[in-house]
């Protein structure tokens, strides 16, 4: 944890002393970036998620693997949407924004009885399980290139990610039983970006966002890295492949007092894919 801490605070020291040193003088209207885009593409991804329904460092506690145990789908297809706009002169300042979901839904027969917590009615279940579980992510993000010339742009910048999840078992063996849980998590992330022109027309870029925060009883962790290769034969128009990283830990003991979230347990999510979009730009 300090570790982590110690990083975040030299990188952040390193992007205000080193910006000045390694700004390029290039004119803006020489560069090749552009002003603003859109992409609009699919993603398709593998996902792995995990949920812990009440205490976290007790025994007590409903353990699930949303995909191995209530079989939801292990890949997934899924609309994914993002946007910038370069706002100053200069265009070194720029603000992104992004949206993907996942909704999967499963139905599966468990015999062996599974513990439910106290908080969540007690006893134990088994049957036919129904289950749900849908997950958003909302991003907004603000840039700063401290390196911009005709070859390369290196930023770094800060943002929000906003992940609504939405977790439903009905279970039904006789009589019905139905869990719901829900947690929108916020979390604050550090980003760094490397761009690369490679030629004219092809483009090389990365980004990786990340952060831990650790307040009033809730965690929360994320680690983004995207790696995307993009061909721009037209004026205005172009393509991407993409390749996508994203791991997400989130733990609340049900008295936080931060805004949206108001579950206790755990979830772990993570996906792996690949994205192809159509890319608009000016």
């Amino acid at each position: 944890m300090k570790k982590g801490r110690s990083f975040i605070w030299g990188f952040c020291v390193f992007v205000v002393l080193a910006g000045p040193v390694l700004a390029a003088e290039t004119s803006s209207a020489d560069l090749p970036w552009t002003k603003g885009y859109l992409n609009l593409g699919y993603y398709l991804a593998t996902l792995n998620s995990s949920v812990r329904l009440g205490e976290s460092n007790t025994g007590i506690g409903l353990d699930l693997s949303m995909e191995e145990l209530l079989d939801l789908d292990s890949s997934k297809g899924t609309f994914r949407i993002e946007g910038g706009w370069r706002f100053s002169k200069n265009k070194r300042h720029k603000v992104e924004l992004g949206w993907f979901s996942f909704d999967r839904s499963g139905s599966k027969t468990i015999i062996d009885p599974i513990e439910v917590p106290p908080e969540l009615g007690g006893g134990t279940i088994s049957g036919q399980f129904n289950s749900t579980f849908q997950f958003d992510i909302i991003k907004a993000k603000y840039e700063y290139s401290f390196l911009l010339d005709d070859r390369v742009d290196v930023n770094a910048g800060i943002g929000l990610f906003v992940m609504p999840f939405k977790i439903g078992i009905l279970v039904q063996a006789g009589s019905t039983r139905e869990i719901n849980e829900s947690i929108t998590a916020p979390l604050p992330v550090l980003s760094l970006g490397f761009d690369v022109v490679l030629t004219p027309k092809w483009y090389l870029r990365q980004q990786t966002d990340f952060f831990y925060l650790e307040i009033d009883g809730y965690e929360g962790g994320i680690a983004d890295i995207q790696v995307a290769l993009e061909y721009l034969p037209w004026k205005h128009f172009g393509f991407g492949l993409g390749f996508d990283v994203l791991t997400i830990k989130v733990k609340a003991n049900g008295e936080t007092d931060v805004p949206g979230v108001d579950f206790k347990g755990d979830i772990e999510f993570d996906t792996t894919g690949i994205q192809l979009y159509l890319k608009a730009f000016f």
